[in-house]
């Protein structure tokens, strides 16, 4: 389990990750930032609809790219998961 540093780390590598990324792949590591996050804390209630709605998505299938994108991101990091390989985003 990650202690609070780890996570605080982790989240400044994917912000500065996104600073720097191509369109897609800022998305997907936006996503991750943020199941990372839901990962680490725990969903909210007020969340539960938009993390089905994510995890939905997060296999394709929304018709729109970034999305997509941002949603596999999302599963990832909620699983805790290392982030995809930029090439394969």
């Amino acid at each position: 389990m990650m202690d609070i540093k780890g996570y605080a780390e982790l989240l400044s590598i994917i912000d500065r990750k996104i600073d720097t990324s191509e369109t897609l792949r800022a998305e997907y590591l936006r996503g991750y930032h943020r199941g990372i996050q839901v990962h680490f804390l725990g969903a909210s209630d007020e969340r539960t609809e938009e993390h089905s709605m994510l995890m939905d998505h997060s296999e394709g299938g929304s018709g729109d790219p970034y999305i997509d994108s941002y949603a596999r991101g999302y599963c990832h990091g909620f699983e805790g998961i290392s982030p995809e390989n930029p090439s394969s985003t």
